[in-house]
């Protein structure tokens, strides 16, 4: 059976992806999933939020959640990163509206279905983990980011409100 990421990249194909630095680790965004990168702008803070959700901003007339991408990686508080060193915001594409505070970009890096990569989960936790797999490049480790379990990692089984029609 093929893994996350081997569904993600099939043998062959090529996907850009965006390397960042958020906290202590290293993380992939393909490229095509990025909305838009913009300086750090200080969000709106949400009362009753997770520490991982820092506030909403405005970016290109879109309200975005924001999420500490070092918090949610490492869990709720294990990673405090000043906010003074959070120089970034990358907008995601989707339909959750969501934004990450990183604290530096890093290079955009070609990546093929033939690199060495490990799954690092299972395909019942692919929707609620926020890192798809891991990518071994010269000796760092690069947490390819699954955006569909960031939303629901940042809410932590908390209630979310929906519109009721």
């Amino acid at each position: 059976m093929p893994s996350n990421l081997e569904q993600e990249l099939p043998g062959g194909t090529s996907r850009k992806l965006q390397l960042l630095r958020a906290g202590s680790s290293q993380f992939g965004i393909f490229a095509e999933q990025i909305w838009a990168i913009v300086e750090w702008q200080e969000p709106a803070p949400l009362p009753h939020a997770p520490n991982s959700v820092l506030g909403v901003v405005n970016i290109q007339g879109r309200m975005l959640t924001v999420l500490d991408l070092a918090k949610l990686a490492s869990g709720e508080g294990l990673d405090d990163t000043p906010r003074e060193f959070l120089r970034h915001l990358i907008a995601l594409r989707g339909d959750e509206q969501l934004a990450l505070a990183i604290e530096a970009l890093g290079e955009i890096v070609q990546l093929t279905g033939n690199e060495s990569m490990t799954d690092s989960i299972t395909k019942q936790e692919s929707v609620t983990t926020p890192v798809l797999g891991v990518w071994q490049r010269e000796e760092a480790e690069i947490k390819i980011l699954n955006l569909k379990g960031l939303f629901p990692t940042a809410i932590q089984g908390r209630e979310r409100r929906q519109r009721r029609f």
